[in-house]
């Protein structure tokens, strides 16, 4: 990756002595009107919607359950997920919403109770038994009932807390991940300025017909004999786009904060109902969200859609999706599947696993929706790559439904305090990060898929991780 000019060199002491760190500081919203004469205001316009990132701490060595409440007293709190011990965890969320840990599967003995403030930094909720505020000496004698494996994942997450401290002065942000987390390893395509356009080639051209099905099976090959030269021509080259050898794609900045980008015509119609009848051969489950722990117990219905999964392998059309996907980010497809010892050995030194899922194939009926939340997830201290999904790219495979946008409710802008809508089109792709380029979670991420009013939707999506895939330490 090129230096990125917000980048900003900062000095700070956690416990360890003196350390120097790039922190990423967001532009004055002016810039983001390069393309204007005059941005329409100097300062940001505050939001309509008011939503956030919540994060929360457990730093005790008990296993506890994480509940969220509708109102003081509700009698039928919901529960969020199982904190085990010197762990983090987090959930879309607002000012003034009520949550509480309880000891494991005894939620009637609450241990800490947590009330969300009223500004996007006030975002990061702890239980901490053994800090005595004011007395350093109280607070060490306490701490000697943990084992020395304990002591370690309790400072690691102390040192966030105080990173967290330094980060928020100078950034405006909260540090939503474990200290120390590194700088996003893939590239990160830049939003200065609204309009802002970058070009990129792909030799993964358009298919344009379909391949008969004895030519389109299932992938079987793995590792380097994947592999493709750049000098040779596309698999299925005679069902593919013959004008040009290449593909040209163009990407237009919609938001600088959070970074997102609009390209047209990333799938051909041929691609889309080549999907599209995959879709007619897999059966839609209920969408599931991350905090959904009890989802037969309580009334977070936050997400209403129906999806499956498809994998890169499925066929050749798939794999080349894939591919162009990889391109247009800039990263190695080889990253994107499994791979031979000898490919990408510097990535992550002997660990071949992908960094990309299976698409995600969703789709919306009437009413239904998927409420503002984020991508990203958060990692115990014990997970020092701290993998996290890193980019989101949608394809949408229909057009013409009333309702069905994707919105970015909490897009930094001069000019309107309502959501940034995308609006499907058939084959159009929305890029977006949900990391800073300092390795930190960008809460503005934050976005939602709107009620459809009328019609349907369908789309995929592809996430891509940063460092690595998974859960892996």
């Amino acid at each position: 990756n090129e230096p990125d000019p917000a980048m900003m060199e900062i000095k700070y002491d956690v416990g360890l002595g003196e350390e120097t760190r790039m922190v990423y500081v967001q532009p004055d919203v002016t810039t983001f009107y390069e393309n204007e004469k005059e941005p329409p205001a100097h300062t940001p316009v505050v939001p309509k919607f008011n939503g956030m990132a919540a994060k929360f701490i457990n730093m005790s060595n008990k296993h506890l359950d994480l509940y969220w409440e509708s109102y003081k007293g509700d009698p039928r709190p919901a529960k969020m997920w199982p904190a085990p011990a010197f762990s983090t965890g987090g959930t879309a969320s607002f000012p003034h919403h009520r949550f509480f840990f309880t000891e494991k599967g005894n939620p009637k003995v609450i241990v800490k109770r947590f009330v969300m403030g009223s500004q996007s930094t006030d975002n990061i909720y702890v239980y901490d038994p053994y800090f005595v505020q004011g007395d350093p000496k109280a607070t060490e004698r306490n701490l000697q009932v943990l084992t020395p494996q304990e002591r370690e994942l309790y400072d690691i997450l102390k040192r966030s807390l105080l990173f967290n401290d330094v980060y928020k002065n100078v950034t405006g942000r909260s540090y939503l991940v474990n200290y120390p987390r590194s700088p996003a390893s893939h590239h990160m395509w830049r939003a200065d300025y609204f309009g802002q356009e970058h070009w990129v080639t792909t030799s993964e051209t358009h298919f344009v017909q379909h391949p008969p099905k004895e030519q389109a099976k299932r992938i079987t090959q793995k590792g380097l004999e994947r592999k493709l030269p750049d000098d040779q021509p596309r698999p299925l080259a005679e069902y593919r786009d013959t004008t040009q050898p290449i593909m040209n794609m163009t990407m237009k900045v919609i938001s600088c904060a959070p970074r997102a980008f609009e390209i047209q015509n990333f799938l051909s119609e041929t691609e889309v109902d080549h999907i599209l009848d995959i879709a007619g051969q897999v059966k839609l489950k209920k969408s599931m969200v991350g905090t959904e722990a009890d989802d037969d117990k309580n009334d977070l219905k936050v997400r209403t859609s129906k999806n499956s999964w498809v994998t890169r392998e499925t066929s050749p059309v798939i794999d080349a999706i894939y591919r162009r996907a990889a391109d247009l980010m800039r990263i190695d497809e080889s990253l994107f599947r499994e791979r031979s010892p000898e490919e990408s050995p510097e990535y992550m030194g002997t660990n071949h696993q992908t960094i990309s899922e299976s698409l995600q194939l969703v789709h919306y009926d009437i009413a239904q929706e998927y409420t503002a939340h984020h991508d990203f997830g958060y990692s115990y201290p014990q997970r020092t790559k701290q993998p996290a999904r890193f980019a989101t790219l949608l394809l949408y495979l229909n057009e013409g439904m009333q309702g069905g946008e994707t919105s970015f409710p909490r897009w930094v802008n001069a000019e309107t305090f309502q959501e940034l809508k995308v609006t499907p089109k058939i084959g159009k792709a929305v890029l977006f990060y949900s990391q800073l380029p300092d390795g930190n979670m960008d809460d503005l991420s934050q976005h939602a898929a709107l009620p459809i009013e009328r019609g349907e939707k369908w789309l995929i999506n592809l996430w891509v991780w940063d460092p690595i895939y998974g859960e892996r330490v």
